[in-house]
């Protein structure tokens, strides 16, 4: 978190310099923990080519009011944990979370730094800290693929460049959840609580809890956040693909006060360890999830 939210980075600017030297970072810890590469030429990283022209006419807009630098490249960073168990070793379990921010823009009391340490800075890290846990103990019977996507607020040109050149066929990818924005707790839910966008779309959520997991259903369905996430491009391709979030709607959403120093780390602890017995029995079962009538995208 301090790596990736820090003033150095400037914002983790969608397809800058910066996102670069964040996937690099992820990059060389999944090395770290043992990870397989699943990225271009047996690198973690997948380079996907961007045209801002191509952008929609929302989002060029808002660039127009952000650094002005080259943006031509975005990163995502793919490591693979193999499944041991050579028939289910083909179903993959996907990890997601993304990399960027929105960079260096209007400042706003005198920081012109958007850091984006709840979004997704907290996403990135608990993507990473499963890799780091899961990786330590016994190989699970499936895959487990761990994706940071690059230039999420961008549109999200990294997860569908990862949906053309994914290391597993999609068909075989048997859940997504993605993580955004989980560095503060919502006061809408109890606590130590996350929520799951989507929740009555599928029944991922509530097997989920049945194994430990501390999710309920998305407190602010106005805000249609199950559309908003890198998740929604993997379920509109049909696969179960919802996100994991604790957004408050705070105030700090897309602003330079996203800082560090508005993080609640013991909050943040408690629920990415809250996810790892789910996620590990997830990995060692056979067990698929399906969307509810009507919940498909």
């Amino acid at each position: 978190m301090q790596f990736l939210a820090a003033d150095e980075l400037h914002g983790r600017g969608s397809a800058t310099r910066d996102e670069h030297l964040a996937a690099l970072y992820a990059a060389s810890l999944f090395a770290g923990f043992g990870l397989e590469p699943g990225g271009d030429q047996n690198t973690f990283l997948q380079k996907a080519p961007i045209s801002l022209q191509q952008l929609p006419q929302r989002t060029q807009k808002r660039l127009q009011r952000f650094e002005d630098v080259p943006r031509t490249e975005t990163w995502n960073v793919v490591g693979i944990l193999r499944g041991s168990d050579a028939k289910t070793q083909q179903d993959a379990i996907l990890l997601t979370a993304h990399l960027d921010h929105l960079g260096i823009g209007p400042a706003v009391n005198g920081d012109s730094i958007y850091n984006g340490a709840d979004d997704d800075a907290s996403g990135t890290t608990a993507v990473i800290e499963l890799a780091r846990t899961l990786s330590r103990g016994k190989r699970p019977k499936r895959t487990i693929l761990f994706v940071l996507f690059g230039s999420e607020e961008l549109g999200g040109p990294g997860n569908k460049y990862f949906l053309e050149h994914s290391p597993v066929p999609l068909d075989h990818i048997a859940v997504n959840l993605e993580f955004e924005m989980i560095g503060r707790p919502d006061p809408a839910v109890p606590a130590g609580q996350l929520w799951l966008t989507g929740f009555e779309r599928s029944n991922l959520g509530p097997e989920l809890v049945k194994h430990g997991a501390h999710l309920v259903a998305d407190p602010h369905p106005k805000e249609e956040f199950f559309q908003r996430s890198d998740n929604y491009a993997l379920a509109q391709r049909g696969i179960v693909a919802q996100t994991i979030s604790s957004f408050g709607l705070h105030q700090d959403y897309h602003r330079p006060s996203d800082e560090l120093s508005k993080i609640d780390f013991n909050y943040m602890t408690t629920v990415i360890e809250s996810m790892v017995k789910p996620v590990s029995w997830l990995a060692d079962t056979d067990w698929k999830p399906a969307w509810t009538a009507g919940g498909k995208p």
